[in-house]
């Protein structure tokens, strides 16, 4: 992708990440209420997501415009724990650039989850191959908003079955 660079998120990006993160939400998911403001949500980016997982930053001119944040989850293996770009960076290939960098790491692995009404993701992701395993109530979430668990897996293999 023209005019784009990957790199591995610092602790300093955390702030760009944080706004990244409230506009990609504000722009899929109208009437979503955030709990955190940008502060906040860039101390759990640095405190939780970048210090216990892998975080891939896409920047645009040295303009950070889109992230990944993937790792192994006790529960459900390989997990995109964030894919976000800004709005104006969406339908551009940046989201697939970052989930074959997640993709890549995990062997082909991988599952997420995904607020229910986030049609825009949704298309996205099954695009890519993931198809839906489970789904919550939202009781559980911060946004008190149903989700969906998708995974993808590997083709098999010569010879395997599925």
């Amino acid at each position: 992708m023209s005019g784009v660079a990957l790199r591995d998120a610092v602790t300093g990006d955390a702030p760009a990440l944080a706004r990244i993160y409230l506009s990609a939400r504000q722009a899929a998911l109208p009437g979503l209420v955030e709990r955190f403001d940008t502060s906040q949500v860039a101390g759990w980016l640095e405190g939780h997501l970048m210090a216990d997982h892998a975080v891939r930053l896409a920047e645009a001119d040295g303009v950070p415009v889109g992230y990944i944040g993937h790792g192994v989850d006790a529960r459900h293996g390989p997990m995109v724990f964030h894919l976000y770009l800004h709005p104006d960076w969406r339908r551009r290939g940046l989201g697939t650039l970052l989930l074959a960098e997640a993709l890549a790491a995990h062997a082909g692995r991988l599952s997420l989850f995904c607020i229910a009404r986030n049609a825009t993701a949704r298309r996205f992701y099954e695009k890519h191959g993931f198809r839906i395993i489970g789904q919550t109530d939202g009781a559980d979430t911060e946004e008190g908003e149903p989700d969906l668990l998708y995974a993808l897996a590997p083709p098999p293999q010569h010879g395997e079955t599925q």
